[in-house]
């Protein structure tokens, strides 16, 4: 039996292919429009990989952002069951999961049995998340995927003291303007992201181990700097962090169609 998630986030449609529970293949699809398309055009390209088509997927579920216009979706989960259920199945010690986004920031607890037991989120401002090292980059002129080695490489790291991501490019181009050296101005990002995340993270008891999933856990610049805010060492899962939401869908869509 071959099983699919796909999480359909604000940025990028994410799908993992599994059968009997070992991952076949997987996909991550960055998008700027037309979400619909885009977790239509990531599960294609998934499938090509391993030779199959959409007619021998057994079950699919959704998740993410997006998940009501999924094309191909059988059901639909929210996000923190999806994650909860990949973390249970990726590190079932993690205690506290981190998650950032394209547009979101959450953190959630899991208890000794498996179960949700807190939660808080910052969906209604993209300051800290995803989007907003996506704003900063292109102010900097620099492409995302080398941002996090950049800041690694920083001697005096910036200020950036503006919470709204409107302000805070602002102070980056100012930076820029007076000569500040990119890699100090990147970990200056790196950082704020960094303190908005662990603010967030401190609604809820921090119990550890603790992880960190969502596109920006990618960001060892990031993920850096938030262990130092937070004083611990975030636990490492053997899977890419940003697609953990659409692996818990897919894990999901087994379940469901046991009998």
């Amino acid at each position: 039996m071959i099983y699919a998630g796909c999480d359909l986030g604000t940025a990028a449609a994410k799908v993992v292919i599994i059968k009997d529970d070992s991952i076949l293949a997987h996909k991550t699809l960055p998008y700027k429009n037309l979400p619909k398309q885009a977790a239509a055009a990531a599960i294609e390209k998934a499938l090509s990989e391993v030779n199959l088509s959409p007619e021998q997927i057994d079950c699919c579920i959704a998740t993410g952002f997006g998940k009501k216009v999924v094309p191909y979706a059988n059901g639909k989960i929210p996000e923190l069951v999806c994650l909860n259920r990949a973390i249970r199945r990726l590190n079932p010690e993690v205690r506290t999961v981190i998650d950032v986004g394209g547009q979101s920031i959450r953190a959630f607890n899991i208890g000794a049995n498996g179960k949700l037991t807190d939660s808080t989120a910052n969906e209604k401002c993209a300051a800290g998340t995803g989007k907003f090292i996506e704003v900063m980059a292109k102010a900097l002129e620099l492409p995302l995927d080398e941002l996090g080695d950049l800041t690694l490489q920083a001697k005096a790291p910036v200020s950036i003291t503006s919470q709204c991501g409107v302000f805070a490019e602002s102070e980056v181009i100012t930076y820029v303007n007076e000569g500040k050296d990119r890699a100090d101005i990147v970990a200056g990002i790196s950082r704020s992201v960094a303190g908005k995340t662990a603010s967030l993270v401190r609604r809820i008891s921090l119990d550890e181990p603790v992880t960190m999933v969502g596109g920006v856990a990618k960001n060892t610049g990031v993920v850096r700097y938030i262990e130092e805010e937070l004083g611990l060492k975030l636990a490492r899962l053997d899977f890419d962090p940003q697609l953990v939401g659409a692996l818990g869908a897919a894990l999901l869509a087994s379940e469901k169609s046991r009998p």
